[in-house]
């Protein structure tokens, strides 16, 4: 029976999006009867107080750099790297099963060393490093179409590429959409208080700041209280009248803010339409709040109407069948998308474009 090794940078007990999807992925696998490895690094990127896992976990020893300084950062993501390539080189085998996400961004290079010791390769593409480095400094075009090549090359020596939106840039005949789904569970949940709305999460380099700023002073305008619970550079753009918070600690609490608030804000940047989409839509879809989205545009438009309708209770499954397929093929197959959308979820209302 193959072994499944699922390596991104920050896992428990840490609460980094990425990390989190592969925990939930991990988990499922096992419950399914099969030898999953959860690999992380030592590093934090959202500390959470929350419950370990059942499910093996290795961290890794790395370099650790300080979140903001760029040389310090880069430096990280190449350390972590070294560290998964040397897990694979020792641990991995023959017909074994390597996931590898899109954290730290350096791993997309290491399709050919899982090749070499006889394993399937899958990349999880949350998010296309071309294209967000845009918002840090928009490069000139001929730099980012190199950028894009170099990338797109790597990405098309990985067994599978799964996307998870079908904004996102890359290589295509090997790609796959399967969406996120939601990282809390609600059930029964009360009504929300009206007259309120709610911004949590990241504030980073995909997040058009000025855009979330005019959809909040319009929902002041109409009497709504904000509550903004962020983290990452955009915090510094606020404006001091929003009053932001850090983001919350407790996973009861995020839960709680989320089902009081009746509207929830989410951020996207319009120059950056192939790079990222907000996976903590899931948990704002799950609950049936109504959405305000700033700063969308483009292919990001579509995508935030095709995961309104998506079936997100099964991208789990989705997830299990294609790894499944995978690992016990012979040989690649035909490439596949997976992830369509189904009805409408009730009780949902279109978001509103900001």
């Amino acid at each position: 029976m193959p072994a499944f090794h699922i390596l991104t940078q920050f896992i428990w007990p840490d609460a980094a999006p990425t990390g989190l999807y592969a925990e939930h992925l991990g988990v499922c696998l096992q419950r399914q009867g099969h030898d999953v490895r959860l690999i992380g690094g030592q590093g934090a990127y959202r500390p959470l107080k929350r419950e370990k896992p059942d499910i093996p976990l290795f961290h890794l020893n790395h370099y650790r750099g300080r979140r903001g300084n760029f040389a310090q950062t880069f430096a990280e993501y190449e350390s972590v790297r070294r560290a998964f390539h040397d897990y694979i080189t020792r641990e991995v085998r023959d017909d074994d099963v390597v996931i590898v996400t899109s954290a730290p961004p350096t791993t997309v290079s290491l399709a050919k060393t899982i090749r070499r010791h006889g394993a399937r390769s899958v990349y999880w593409l949350q998010d296309y490093y071309p294209e967000l480095i845009r918002g840090v400094k928009d490069y000139p075009v001929c730099l980012r179409q190199a950028f894009n090549r170099y990338w797109d090359s790597q990405l098309a020596r990985w067994d599978r590429v799964v996307k998870i939106a079908a904004n996102l840039a890359g290589a295509l005949a090997n790609s796959v959409v399967i969406r996120n789904w939601p990282t809390l569970k609600f059930e029964n949940e009360s009504a929300p208080e009206p007259g309120t709305a709610l911004y949590s999460g990241n504030l980073g380099y995909g997040h058009h700041i000025p855009s979330l700023v005019a959809a909040c002073e319009r929902l002041s305008d109409e009497g709504y209280k904000i509550d903004i619970h962020a983290d990452g550079r955009g915090m510094q753009q606020l404006p001091a009248w929003l009053n932001p918070k850090p983001l919350h600690h407790d996973p009861q609490d995020l839960k709680a803010s989320l089902v009081r608030h009746e509207i929830h804000l989410i951020a996207a940047h319009p120059k950056i339409r192939r790079a990222v989409f907000p996976s903590k839509i899931w948990n704002s879809i799950a609950l049936g709040r109504r959405l305000i989205c700033s700063g969308f545009a483009g292919e990001m438009v579509s995508e935030l109407q095709a995961a309104q309708s998506a079936r997100f209770e099964q991208h789990l499954d989705q997830w299990t069948q294609l790894l499944m397929h995978l690992a016990t093929s012979p040989q690649p197959v035909p490439s596949r998308r997976v992830g369509a959308t189904g009805p409408s979820q009730p009780g949902l209302e279109p978001a509103a474009i900001a």
